[in-house]
């Protein structure tokens, strides 16, 4: 397998998913299958798991010209705001910054606006809302990134919504249009998408286009996807808060696969807030008390042994330790917690990744469509074909290890909290050459972009991040928190308690 300058994995992570993986002594585990996605008893929300079924926000909060989502709903509510002006104020600010920022792939002038010309009650009624290019709306292309998915002949113009999407139409959001996506979600820099904080860096991936579109102001709330942190990474890059729910809290019909066993729709959102009264509105938890004390009294909050340790940049970790003391100030107690076999989650996360896009993608490889994938993509599917398959068998068997490991961990605490990165987003050469600096070295970009997050979707945990500062040249540094399956409220109530800290 070749490494060097430009490749997508280091030597390191090679030898990892050649050697070290096959090693580990895994008892009698057997395979854990989408690790019981959908099942009790985190298949279905505390909240009805169709959409709000006609609930609505108590907006109280009146006055200005708020830009959260509860600000526009009180707007819309009191008339001072209308969805039809509230999607020419969006699409006047996508034409004027996204000539440099390029979030978006497609947007629709003509998006559905509510009948009711002003707020009908609905959670986000009027609300404009961006969705990844890799999940289904009717009547709009589903581009993927790919050239596969473009041109005479080869579009994908899907007549029915995705389950999702529906979820967003049902709570009365507007579709603004489709927001870039990495090549198939098969890669962490978005191209052609540049950061809002520093166009010359990357805005993270695969989900990019969206954080970068809330970041610009663009929209409060757009959809992505998580295979291996593809909301979350791009999320800490572009200092947005990003949520991957438990699976089964949100219907996955309807969007491009890149590895079916990890694969997860989740948010991306401008504030806590907005993630709140966005999950709330689509079935995902019930509405967090927006106005509640912000405490920790009580909550332990797991940090798994080795989580600061370097390669990490001395400013995310100073933020991340300051994020720590900030707890304990607010009554949290931070204790260590230890998963054994963390090591081996990012060899597992790839080689399962590599072997299930290579069988999606395999028919396109053999009728003669193998040059309209992009180089990168085509080199890590000519990887894929190098994974054996005990690897991946493997793989699948380590992710009921790592899943009692995580379990274990968080049995004795209420989240776990570490670093969303150990890095902020890295200039867009840096990227193109497949390593990043970290710490005062070099890391490949896969295991700076898995290192902290794909545990999560090995797991089937839900999981989330938010900003906690900046480094010094002023770009973003997240904190990322994850629950036990199905405790996504606990998710939301721990991030929402930290950002009012100090209000």
């Amino acid at each position: 397998m070749t490494t060097g300058p430009g490749a997508p994995l280091s030597g390191d992570l090679l030898r990892d998913l050649d050697e070290r993986l096959c090693r580990l002594d895994l008892g009698e585990q057997g395979l854990p299958g989408a690790l019981y996605q959908g099942d009790p008893p985190y298949g279905t929300a505390s909240v009805s798991p169709d959409g709000p079924d006609g609930r609505t926000v108590p907006y109280q909060r009146a006055g200005g010209e708020d830009e959260s989502v509860l600000g526009m709903g009180a707007a819309l509510r009191d008339g001072r705001l209308t969805p039809l002006g509230l999607l020419d104020r969006t699409l006047e600010r996508i034409a004027r910054s996204d000539g440099e920022i390029r979030a978006w792939a497609h947007v629709d002038a003509d998006a559905g606006i509510p009948a009711e010309p002003g707020w009908d009650g609905r959670p986000l009624h009027g609300i404009p809302v961006g969705v990844k290019d890799l999940i289904d709306v009717a009547g709009v292309p589903t581009g993927g990134g790919s050239h596969h998915l473009s041109g005479p002949g080869r579009e994908r113009l899907p007549a029915a919504d995705a389950g999702c999407v529906a979820r967003l139409r049902a709570a009365g959001a507007v579709i603004v249009g489709k927001t870039t996506t990495h090549e198939y979600a098969f890669g962490g820099t978005t191209p052609p998408t540049r950061n809002p904080h520093d166009p010359a860096r990357i805005p993270g991936g695969s989900s990019g286009g969206s954080a970068a579109a809330v970041a610009a102001g663009h929209v409060r709330v757009a959809f992505g996807s998580d295979t291996a942190g593809s909301v979350r990474i791009p999320s800490s890059y572009c200092g947005t808060v990003g949520l991957v729910p438990s699976p089964g809290r949100l219907p996955d019909d309807g969007v491009l696969p890149l590895s079916w066993s990890l694969d997860r729709v989740g948010l991306i959102t401008a504030s806590v807030e907005d993630l709140a009264l966005s999950a709330y509105a689509l079935g995902i938890s019930p509405l967090i008390d927006l106005d509640g004390p912000a405490t920790f009294e009580g909550v332990r909050i797991g940090v798994p042994i080795g989580a600061l340790d370097e390669p990490i940049d001395p400013d995310v970790a100073e933020a991340v330790e300051s994020a720590f003391a900030t707890v304990r100030a607010m009554g949290g107690e931070i204790v260590e917690v230890e998963i054994p076999h963390g090591w081996a989650a990012t060899a597992a996360g790839m080689t399962i990744i590599l072997a299930e896009c290579l069988d999606y993608h395999r028919e396109r490889r053999r009728d003669g469509r193998d040059e309209l994938f992009g180089a990168d993509v085509r080199a890590m599917l000519d990887l894929g074909e190098r994974v054996p398959a005990g690897a991946y068998v493997r793989a699948q068997r380590l992710r009921h290890v790592l899943r009692a490991e995580a379990l274990a961990a968080l049995s004795g605490v209420d989240v776990l909290a570490m670093p969303t990165m150990p890095c902020v987003a890295p200039r867009i050469e840096d990227a193109n050459e497949g390593v990043l600096p970290v710490g005062g070295t070099r890391v490949s970009l896969a295991e700076a972009h898995l290192r902290y997050n794909v545990l999560a979707n090995l797991a089937a945990l839900p999981c989330a991040t938010q900003p906690v500062g900046v480094d010094s040249a002023g770009l973003p540094i997240g904190l990322q928190w994850v629950a036990a399956p199905g405790d996504d409220e606990r998710l939301i109530t721990s991030m929402t308690s930290f950002s009012r800290h100090g209000r």
